[in-house]
């Protein structure tokens, strides 16, 4: 019995000892701007892990370790799948996103913030698929321009846009296909039947790929190495208005990196040609896009 009793005993000692060493144990990771492993060369993001009860928290830091882009939970070291709480940060360390992942798949809220921490995006996710989805747009002057939710369980959507002085400008309901859009004017109510939720966002001609092929040809990569930006990547987002005719208007940088990123995106956009227009419930209307371009300086 005693024998028994000072295996089992040497048996748990042992599993504390292993448990113990790999939660203290500090895993290091090189990687690009997807997290996908990278030589140390060639990556943009450091990523610092660690075993904590269990569970096997990441951290991605800039390289030089001045920046936290985010902060999840994996299932193990080998970053497989995210599986607890997971958090991301702009570049002002404001959050930008967070929500839960269970085994790799979105579960429950999740919520995205812009660099204000005004909230943008809030959606239910069950199984990775988006049940119930709220999304807000802002004004300059920081009120609500609209808000559209929809709910793919009960296959509804609706939405309401307001004014810059925060009055409701007009307001819609589906069910199925079938709307009724309500615009409120200084004489009153105008009410619209509506029998189609087709959106499209506006485009360049050609889609992503177009887009891609027009920067490739106009766009200076070489703008902010001139200006000795500092070794990273930036991403430079430039809002703008597309109008029903598929003219730009309203150029402005959401961003504020510098050493000319902006201006020269802002350049690029200018010169282009116009844009396919946005698809409101089967019409084009005026809308705001907001579009990302990268720039990547690394070491020399």
């Amino acid at each position: 019995m005693k024998k028994k009793i000072l295996l089992v005993f040497v048996f748990c000692v042992s599993i504390f000892s292993i448990a113990k060493s790999q939660s203290n144990k500090r895993y290091v990771y090189y990687l690009d701007a997807t997290l996908t492993s990278v030589e140390k060369s060639k990556a943009v993001v450091l990523g610092e892990g660690s075993y904590e009860n269990g569970a096997f928290r990441l951290n991605c830091y800039s390289m030089n370790r001045d920046k936290l882009f985010l902060t999840a939970y994996c299932t193990d070291s080998t970053l497989s799948e995210f599986n607890g709480l997971f958090t991301s940060f702009h570049l002002n360390g404001n959050r930008e996103e967070e929500g839960n992942y269970t085994k790799g798949s979105k579960e429950g809220l999740w919520e995205k913030w812009d660099s204000l921490q005004r909230k943008v995006d809030s959606t239910v996710y069950l199984q990775d698929q988006p049940t119930l989805s709220t999304t807000f747009s802002y004004y300059k002057n920081g009120s609500l321009s609209y808000y559209t939710t929809k709910d793919n369980l009960l296959d509804t959507y609706s939405s309401a846009s307001y004014t810059k002085e925060g009055a409701k400008s007009s307001e819609v309901f589906f069910h199925g296909q079938k709307g009724v859009v309500n615009t409120f004017t200084e004489n009153g109510t105008v009410t619209d039947s509506v029998f189609t939720r087709e959106e499209k966002e506006a485009e360049f001609p050609g889609g992503e790929k177009g887009w891609r092929a027009f920067l490739e040809r106009n766009l200076n990569p070489d703008v902010p190495i001139k200006r000795k930006a500092r070794p990273g990547t930036y991403t430079v987002r430039i809002k703008f208005i597309v109008q029903k005719d598929g003219s730009i208007s309203d150029i402005s940088a959401e961003t504020t990196y510098g050493f000319g990123m902006e201006e020269e995106v802002i350049r690029v956009i200018t010169k282009g040609p116009k844009w396919i227009p946005a698809v409101q419930y089967g019409r084009k209307v005026k809308a705001y896009r907001i579009q990302p371009v990268t720039f990547v300086v690394s070491m020399r």
